[in-house]
């Protein structure tokens, strides 16, 4: 009996013919299309025209280039680094040698991808091979080449006088920049390539990309974070976490505002903008259509002294009627401190409704993501400080102290009417603000904003644990009732 073929030919082999007999396949991936196309390349079997339509390719490279065989018609290319495989300036796929900066060109290729990069030497050379890039995607970087105490690869030697290509690159996206951000120092140029650039994708925020991106990509439109609550050292991401209200914000957000006019989609939901740096400076993006990022750190008072401010005022408006009642209900320094305290609050969220009144091409608008799927929230249920007794009804629930009182509030006293100018928004998003909305504030939703879609922030009733709020849900009803057509919905992704 002859021996069983051996699988990986016979796959081999029909991949080839697959090939060959499809002369307008545009796609191909397989662990083996390095050595398939590089034989075909090569004219192991005849003629090679069955690749000229071959337009999107992934493909392994043994030593993280754009290797040299690669047909000149892929203008889309997923580059596989096989594992163990490391970086090599001298390869044959760079067409480098000692004392030799040639490099192999791939001038239709438009797209790339790389599932790593080792060093920024690494970066230079994939850019140098495909001078007409327009997309450029990073799955990850090599920890131990920049620097990370986590790292274990022995890092890549690495030239001190580096010099960064000028590029054409409109759309950069990465994942997993943990590791230049830990070692700023290797990477101090990284934007310079790309003063084209439109798009930025990341994964995460690091608070030193905003001057850079400033500085180096003033035509950028979009800032998109999948996750910008960061990466955990040991892989997975954490669940964002509820910020602490003694913890000042570190605001890199603003820069952003102030200084890149053609940006249209901010999205870093787990970041804070600080209330003083809107009302320092005008935001210069007027023509923002998604903005997606908190405002924290507004003035406030607690519930009981806001009762008090306003009895103040309602007692020196209705004034005395003899001079007794006058020299009884003077008002005292304490009392004016806490009148000025709340005139400032108020004026603080009229100024930046007011800035948020000039997005007129605003869609989407959120101010605040839903914290209350805090992190192991449900590990630390026996806690003290995160179950408490209800003066209502007696019972226990679960506090899951996401709503800070420096928040914006959407009530019309603190220049909500000032949003009547947002005639395009779809989406609003509040789920972890002290809104502090009353039955005015949503009649006044349902009559300005026409184009209104969906709402978040009023809705929690699948929360587990939370206390019921009549007056909460009355406000449900109101706008559903009201607005039909807007969806209450709420986030949700598990605890």
């Amino acid at each position: 009996m002859p021996p069983p073929p051996d699988s990986e030919q016979v796959f081999f082999k029909a991949c080839v013919r697959l090939i060959l007999n499809n002369p307008r396949l545009s796609r191909f991936s397989s662990m083996s299309s390095s050595a398939i196309l590089q034989d075909l390349q090569g004219g192991v079997y005849g003629d090679n025209s069955a690749l000229r339509s071959l337009k999107y390719l992934t493909c392994n490279s043994k030593d993280s280039l754009i290797p040299k065989w690669l047909p000149p018609s892929v203008t889309h290319l997923n580059l596989k680094t096989l594992f163990g495989s490391r970086y090599d300036p001298f390869s044959s796929a760079s067409g480098s040698q000692p004392g030799r900066k040639s490099k192999v060109v791939h001038e239709a290729l438009e797209s790339l991808e790389v599932s790593s990069i080792e060093c920024p030497a690494h970066l230079t050379d994939l850019l140098d091979q495909a001078p007409n890039l327009k997309t450029l995607s990073i799955n990850g970087f090599n920890n131990g080449a920049f620097g990370s105490s986590f790292g274990t690869a022995a890092p890549v030697p690495e030239d001190k006088s580096i010099t960064w290509p000028t590029t054409q690159i409109t759309v950069l996206k990465c994942r997993a920049t943990r590791a230049i951000h830990a070692n700023v120092a290797g990477f101090e140029g990284f934007f310079t390539c790309f003063p084209l650039l439109v798009e930025y994708h990341d994964d995460m925020w690091s608070h030193f990309v905003s001057t850079h991106l400033v500085r180096h990509c003033p035509l950028l439109e979009v800032i998109r974070m999948q996750d910008s609550s960061g990466a955990s050292v040991f892989g997975a991401a954490p669940k964002p976490q509820p910020r602490r209200l003694e913890f000042i914000v570190s605001d890199s957000v603003s820069v952003l505002l102030t200084g890149l006019p053609k940006l249209r989609v901010l999205n870093i939901p787990h970041e804070a903008i600080a209330a003083g740096n809107i009302l320092r400076r005008p935001w210069v993006c007027l023509d923002l259509e998604e903005f997606r990022c908190q405002i924290a750190e507004l003035p406030f008072l607690t519930k009981e002294n806001e009762m008090l401010a306003q009895d103040i005022r309602q007692r020196e408006t209705a004034g005395a009627t003899s001079s007794a009642q006058q020299q009884q209900h003077l008002t005292t320094n304490e009392e004016k401190r806490l009148l000025e305290i709340s005139e400032r609050c108020l004026s603080t969220r009229r100024q930046i409704m007011s800035q948020l009144s000039k997005l007129t091409s605003l869609k989407y608008l959120s101010l605040s993501p839903d914290f209350k799927i805090g992190n192991e929230i449900f590990d630390n249920r026996y806690n003290i400080t995160l179950v408490y007794k209800s003066e209502r009804d007696g019972r226990s629930y679960i506090r899951y102290n996401d709503v800070l009182p420096d928040t914006l509030q959407f009530r019309l006293d603190s220049g909500l009417d000032q949003l009547a100018s947002l005639e395009n928004l779809e989406y609003l998003s509040f789920e972890s603000m002290d809104h502090q909305m009353g039955t005015a504030e949503i009649e006044w939703i349902a009559r300005h904003f026409p184009r209104l879609k969906e709402m978040r922030g009023l809705v929690t009733e699948n929360h587990v644990g939370m206390e019921p709020d009549p007056e909460n849900d009355a406000l449900v009803a109101l706008i559903r009732s009201l607005r039909p057509d807007i969806v209450q919905r709420q986030s949700f992704s598990g605890y």
